[in-house]
């Protein structure tokens, strides 16, 4: 194994590690930059994952359906501690989370709840084997992402 991958590896099993024990932990116990901080590595964790699957969607890496399986549960673990890093005091500072977000909590947690559901289906579509239905539930996952980065984060 490379440095650069051994580094990439040691990352994201720390990144994953600290958003599961700050997600247990309930993030109202945390502080406001300890929130933002939580939000940030929860969605480089989240995008590691997507990448992957959108690689093997596109062909830019070979469809492996333990791989699949791999990343779809590491984003549905991370889809249910999403919402946690936003905590009251945390919409200022180094974040691009919108002010929507925070005034908009029902739709924000609709937001939430469909990038879960999404999570599921595509663990769901992994488990099943079928590989016609895993590519097919990648564009709606990635749909449930951009629905809440198009409204609740800035640019």
């Amino acid at each position: 194994m490379s440095i650069v991958s051994r580094r990439l590896l040691t990352g994201l099993v720390a990144g994953t590690g600290l958003a599961l024990s700050v997600g247990a932990g309930i993030a109202s116990a945390q502080t406001p930059q300890q929130a933002i901080q939580f939000r940030k590595g929860s969605m480089q964790v989240q995008s590691w994952h997507m990448r992957t699957l959108v690689q093997m969607l596109k062909g830019q890496r070979p469809f492996d359906a333990a791989v699949y399986l791999r990343a779809a549960n590491a984003l549905e673990a991370m889809a249910v501690t999403t919402a946690e890093g936003f905590i009251p005091g945390s919409e200022t500072g180094e974040t691009r989370t919108l002010p929507e977000a925070f005034k908009d909590a029902a739709g924000f947690r609709a937001a939430v709840e469909r990038f879960q559901g999404e999570a599921k289906k595509a663990v769901a579509a992994a488990r099943s084997g079928d590989e016609k239905a895993m590519r097919a539930q990648v564009p709606e996952l990635i749909k449930s992402c951009d629905g809440c980065h198009e409204r609740f984060r800035s640019k």
